[in-house]
């Protein structure tokens, strides 16, 4: 035998080796591609927290200006993230009882931006019937709160 038992041994050897590096260097891959997913998810989350937001109006007395024609109930939202929040009516979606509201049906204070802890107001144009009604307010990363009121 030209090799004999040590060159079997060191081939053996040199098998293992390449078959551990192939399997670390997968190891590796999938542990990098994991944590960049988690680094996403966790600045979306971070993204959602910082623009939280409530409407805090009393649902049983929504101010309404009945001098305009239709009708303009004022809805206020009060900042409680850590985060400016985009108050457009390109950013904000607006919905009466599931059905969406016209940009110019819309008007806003501040028209930009709302900072922590402030208080903004969205005026909206519509008639409602007497009763009861929700109204959701999204933003455009998605967060949104609801509120159910009777006219």
């Amino acid at each position: 035998m030209a090799f004999g038992e040590s060159g079997v041994h060191v081939i053996f050897f040199v098998a293992a080796i390449i078959f551990a590096s192939s399997i670390s260097a997968m190891l590796v891959t999938t542990v990098q591609k994991v944590s960049i997913g988690i680094k996403v998810q966790g600045e979306s989350l971070e993204s959602k927290i910082g623009t939280d937001f409530k409407i805090v109006n009393d649902p049983v007395n929504i101010p309404v200006n009945n001098s305009v024609s239709p009708p303009e109930y004022t809805f206020y939202i009060k900042n409680i993230g850590t985060k400016s929040i985009l108050m457009t009516k390109s950013t904000l979606t607006v919905l009466i009882d599931g059905s969406a509201i016209s940009g110019s049906d819309l008007r806003l204070e501040p028209d930009g931006k709302l900072k922590a802890g402030y208080l903004g107001k969205i005026f909206v144009r519509t008639n409602l019937t007497t009763g009861d009604h929700k109204v959701t307010v999204i933003l455009e990363n998605g967060h949104s709160d609801s509120l159910k009121f009777t006219v």
